[in-house]
């Protein structure tokens, strides 16, 4: 709940600040329609209603649909209250943490959905740290893909393989993930990325 001292426009600056947050975020009004939903959660729910290859093609904002797993899980979550709920669909990558929630003073709940698109490895349920958040904010979609990767241990060919891009492309990715982030190597960035 805003502060009462608080102006609208600070909303403004909000929204556009988790625009860049490397995770997907959606919030779900309790009848589980979309309220908000940011970039990232439009890629991951094109990936989960269409697949990989034809979610690419398409403008995922234009096309956005929340997946049916999720609306699923939502009605779940509505008729016997659990704190959390996580829904994955493994061979994609794809996993999302939903919350119920009712703040205060409010009569109608909401869901509060975190997307995550990645590969499954061996870490998959470990969450990220509001730290590796902030890293990550810094950089590209691009680079954070290669970025997450990393975290996972995948080398740089295995990286090419997954994301369908040149080694020579990654290795640059890296270069630059490496400046922005002030590390020397990838042994670095997935210690960053794993605390």
């Amino acid at each position: 709940m805003p502060h009462p001292n608080v102006h609208i426009p600070l909303l403004d600056h909000v929204l556009a600040m988790l625009e860049d947050v490397p995770v997907g975020l959606l919030l779900l009004d309790a009848a589980a329609r979309p309220l908000w939903f940011n970039d990232e959660a439009t890629r991951a729910c094109a990936v989960w209603n269409h697949g990989e290859r034809p979610a690419a093609a398409l403008r995922a904002r234009n096309a956005f649909r929340v997946p049916e797993a999720l609306l699923a899980a939502c009605r779940e979550l509505h008729a016997a209250p659990v704190p959390t709920k996580v829904v994955s669909d493994n061979t994609r990558g794809l996993h999302a943490r939903i919350k119920l929630h009712t703040a205060p003073g409010e009569s109608a709940p909401a869901f509060h959905i975190q997307l995550d698109y990645r590969r499954p490895r061996g870490d998959r349920d470990r969450p990220l740290s509001p730290g590796a958040v902030a890293l990550l904010a810094r950089l590209t979609e691009r680079e954070r893909e290669v970025a997450m990767r990393v975290r996972e241990g995948l080398r740089t060919a295995e990286i090419a393989a997954e994301l369908r891009r040149s080694p020579l492309t990654i290795k640059t990715q890296l270069a630059a993930i490496f400046a922005k982030l002030s590390v020397r190597g990838r042994t670095r960035v997935a210690a960053l990325l794993n605390r």
